[in-house]
């Protein structure tokens, strides 16, 4: 009998592809209303932002605890950073 693996994403992987997704497909009306801010996305919506990364994951962790979410910074030449979850600090 042959056995076959099955590749599978995480949900959490899964769930922040979905988020930053929507970010992107949503980013040119954000620019216009939160330029050079940071915002924060949840269930395919934006549902914070903030002029600060760090101001801005400490609410989303209070407010959603273990939920996926992702946070994109609204500019024009955007830079990519990955910040680990502070779970991931040993």
């Amino acid at each position: 009998m042959k056995t076959v693996a099955k590749t599978t994403i995480p949900l959490e992987d899964e769930g922040l592809a979905t988020e930053q997704s929507s970010f992107a497909r949503q980013r040119g009306q954000l620019m216009r209303r939160y330029p050079r801010q940071y915002v924060a996305f949840v269930g395919h919506r934006m549902v914070d932002h903030d002029r600060n990364d760090e101001t801005l994951a400490a609410r989303m962790f209070r407010k959603f605890g273990e939920k996926p979410f992702y946070i994109g910074r609204l500019e024009e030449n955007p830079a990519i950073c990955e910040i680990p979850s502070p779970e991931l600090a040993s």
